[in-house]
């Protein structure tokens, strides 16, 4: 076994042996400064066992509690709280929190605010990049970077210990002038017909506040908060002190595309350099020591016993005529595990007339495989990539609106020469579309689905490519510097997408079938309406079979389809013996558990369901690094990443919602060279329960659960690059998010194609 050295982003410390005095009241205190507690699980149990409180519970279900925590206050009763009793656990990260923001307000440079629905404390801090310039209507503004950082305060239950998470969010950008600024900034003529910047663009600000102390020295409160909820609670807004968090209306409105990092360098490497230097300015025991006793001087060395590995054979794919392979970039080199079924793929462009020649170029290259060599390469062509034959189809599609190309092809669909296309052959457009999927307006975006969805109206799939990134990969390749041809790996993962969305299967896992119910259930958040998407697939070699798709609401038309797989799977297979469902956040027993089992009790299967919660761990969460980590680059030699080896998986203890894990998911394998080209995927976390067995799940199924999961996130279509979520929750949510934009529902109905990809 390669030598290792696995840590977390995580500072160990203790909780006071004896307890300490909390003081409680049912009425807030004079200054309004006590801290409410509205929901049960904040209630600790020597307050539940208190007959005052006991009785005022009794008298009032609504009842709210509020607490100063340790701060002696006139009017509160002094109670002593154990902080090594479970039950008390949610006040104590309360009362953590709380400190901590307290103690961070100390420090000019760091902007504090809390995190998520538990409220984790959330620390912010300009960085010294140099500011990022954009313009609107002519003028210039100063986008600053900001560092964002969450701290959480959790109980470790496989060490028996408490620690605190220090992670590193996505950074932010924060505006260098007001609001106020920027709508002056807007057009002064009314009938312009040039939209300005709104209130309703800007999501998050910080405010910044003058305010003078009692012996009149000035000194400034900064917060950071939705506008929204500012102007609705009246606090302080003041569009002359108030600068916009650069969200993603305003980056539209800028024309600023997504951040992509093209230097293939380890983020692991980012990460715990940013998270290392806040852990030593401001978390180091002489510093903070008097809130957490015996905190740790360095991040959470992982114990031998917690740590796990897939097997080994879980991670092997299948290829053309039986070959195998553990990366997909060099297994599809010998052919599709399963052809496109057409015998006759005809290609034909979709374009702006401008863009012409780049299309005549793209068709050529796809077809004969003869990208910037100019010589013709059968094992480049995409008639290799499916299995299958590829021609010209000899229409196209032209436009000249580039900003709205819709009616254009709309009308030119309605053609002769679309109406009396083949019915003996396969059709797939390759879209140039010059809409840009950051940065545009959403008018322009919604293009992208009306056209996806004219073409499949008529049983055409398409493949879609950026202009501006398909030029800018071009013009790179052409340097005389390039070693990579860039595009040529563009080309390629188009080619193993259209071989999916024609039937065909790129690769395959390496396991003997076996009939079993998985269930994918993944979400997209669109125009703030939650969708769900949900992918059944019934083959555990990889092969998608169904989707469905609804609002987060309609949890009675989710149980419905489960229903009728499961009726499906039986006819043909018999009673499952298990079903296990992929699920993209924490579920709901009561909401959304109960009534799957109501729908097994219905149909007398009294059989366990294992919900596999799947989260990623990109921001906000813990992550597990090796130490020992490095690869060979041919341009730096040994390098290091922190990237664990793939399959890893670290126990993270069990709670009350179940098994947790950490599962490293990449290409970096023992014994084998590593490419950086393959990327640096943070590991995911899992939650293993099975609700209807009192959530008793044995190591024998942990161990196949956690192995099914890892394989799942091999069978991804869209690219030859390894993906670090499994196809079970990627699928759902690009279901999730294409479908609310067709009008047509059902409009592709053949579920062996991955249209959506």
């Amino acid at each position: 076994m390669a030598e290792e050295k696995l840590f977390l982003n995580t500072l160990t410390f203790k909780y006071p042996k004896e307890p300490v005095k909390f003081y409680f009241s049912d009425k807030n205190d004079v200054a309004h400064k006590s801290t409410p507690l509205k929901s049960p699980v904040l209630i600790p149990k020597e307050v539940k066992q208190t007959q005052k409180y006991i009785d005022l519970f009794a008298g009032c279900g609504g009842l709210t509690l509020y607490t100063t925590f340790d701060l002696p206050t006139d009017g509160f009763d002094a109670i002593d709280i154990d902080f090594n009793e479970p039950e008390n656990e949610n006040l104590i990260k309360r009362y953590y929190n709380r400190r901590l923001e307290k103690y961070f307000k100390q420090f000019d440079e760091v902007i504090t605010t809390s995190s998520g629905i538990t409220r984790d404390l959330q620390v912010w801090i300009r960085t010294n990049e140099p500011p990022t310039k954009v313009s609107f209507n002519g003028h210039s503004y100063n986008l600053y970077s900001m560092d964002r950082f969450t701290l959480k305060v959790r109980f470790d239950t496989y060490n028996n210990n408490p620690y605190l998470l220090v992670a590193n969010d996505r950074p932010s950008q924060i505006m260098g002038v007001p609001m106020k600024r920027l709508f002056d900034d807007n057009p002064d003529d009314p009938f312009s017909g040039v939209i300005g910047i709104t209130p309703s663009m800007i999501n998050k600000v910080m405010t910044k506040e003058e305010k003078k102390n009692k012996g009149g020295k000035t000194y400034f409160i900064r917060k950071i908060e939705k506008l929204a909820y500012l102007q609705e609670k009246n606090l302080f807004c003041s569009a002359e002190h108030t600068f916009p968090i650069v969200g993603g209306e305003l980056k539209k409105v800028f024309g600023m595309e997504r951040n992509e990092t093209n230097d293939h360098t380890s983020k692991y490497i980012k990460y715990l350099d940013k998270i290392t230097r806040v852990k030593n300015k401001y978390l180091q025991p002489e510093k903070i020591g008097h809130i957490f006793q015996n905190i740790a001087t360095d991040f959470t060395l992982v114990d031998s016993l917690q740590i796990g590995q897939t097997n080994s054979s879980k991670r092997m794919l299948r290829f053309k005529n039986g070959v195998t392979n553990v990366r997909q970039r060099q297994g599809i080199e010998v052919g599709p595990a399963k052809s496109c079924p057409h015998k006759d793929v005809r290609i034909f462009g979709v374009f702006h007339t401008d863009d012409k020649e780049m299309a005549r170029n793209l068709l050529t290259w796809m077809r004969k495989g003869n990208y910037h060599t100019g010589v013709d390469d059968d094992s480049r062509a995409l008639s290799h990539y499916i299995g299958t034959t590829v021609t010209f189809a000899r229409v196209f599609v032209e436009f000249t609106d580039r900003h709205n190309p819709v009616p254009e092809i709309e009308a030119k669909l309605r053609e002769e020469q679309f109406r009396n296309l083949s019915n003996d052959a396969k059709y797939v457009g390759l879209y140039i579309t010059p809409i840009r999927k950051y940065g545009s307006t959403p008018e322009e975006k919604e293009c992208y689905y009306k056209i996806k969805e004219l073409f499949l109206s008529r049983g055409i799939v398409t493949q879609c490519v950026e202009l501006d990134k398909m030029k800018k990969s071009i013009n790179r390749d052409n340097e005389p510097t390039t070693r990579f041809r860039n595009f040529t790996y563009t080309l390629q993962n188009m080619a193993v997408a259209i071989c999916a969305k024609t039937g065909g299967a790129p690769w395959l896992l390496d396991e003997v079938e076996k009939k079993e119910l998985i269930i994918g259930i993944g979400a997209f958040k669109s125009e703030n309406e939650q969708y769900i998407g949900a992918a059944f697939s019934f083959d555990n070699t990889g092969i998608f079979n169904d989707y469905h798709y609804f609002q987060k609401s309609e949890i009675d038309e989710l149980v419905g389809s489960i229903h009728h797989e499961i009726l499906t799977y039986s006819s043909v297979n018999n009673k499952p013996e298990r079903i296990i469902i992929h699920y993209y956040k924490k579920m709901s027993y009561s909401r959304e558990f109960q009534k799957i089992e109501d729908m097994l009790s219905s149909l007398n299967l009294d059989i366990p369901v294992y919900i596999v919660t799947i989260n990623k761990t990109e921001s906000e969460d813990i992550v597990v690094f090796d130490g020992f980590s490095t690869f060979e680059d041919k341009r730096n030699g040994t390098t290091q990443s922190l990237m664990p080896f793939s399959g890893r998986w670290v126990n993270l203890g069990r709670n009350k919602d179940g098994y947790r894990f950490l599962l490293c998911n990449n290409t970096r394998y023992e014994q084998e060279s590593f490419s950086k080209m393959d990327g640096f995927p943070f590991p995911i976390k899992l939650n293993i329960a099975c609700p209807n067995r009192g959530n008793e799940v044995d190591t024998r199924t942990i161990n196949q659960l956690i192995d099914q999961v890892y394989q799942f996130s091999r069978i991804y279509w869209k690219s030859v690059k390894q993906q670090g979520l499994p196809v079970t929750i990627k699928y759902p949510e690009m279901i999730a998010e294409i479908m609310p934009h067709f009008e047509d529902h059902t409009i592709y109905t053949d579920n062996n194609c991955l249209w959506f990809l």
